[in-house]
């Protein structure tokens, strides 16, 4: 899933538990965010400042990383 500006909310990803699924945003403000079977909520203070983000699922769980980064992570 791709939004193009703010994403706030709930959010879903990864029909029929398609955990290869990612979620991005040029300002990511989710409530929670649901990708397959994972879900994660959002922090309790919001960052300083926003920047391109992209959710993606790991053995952990949920992560978020900064678009410019993202490709590093899954290389």
């Amino acid at each position: 899933m791709l939004v193009w500006g703010n994403l706030r909310g709930v959010v879903q990803a990864g029909a029929a538990g398609n955990s290869r699924c990612y979620i991005a945003a040029l300002r990511m403000e989710p409530t929670q965010l649901r990708i397959a079977d994972a879900v994660a909520r959002a922090p309790e203070k919001p960052p300083q400042q926003y920047v391109p983000e992209v959710a993606y699922v790991t053995p952990e769980g949920i992560r978020i990383a900064k678009v410019v980064d993202f490709h590093k992570l899954r290389s």
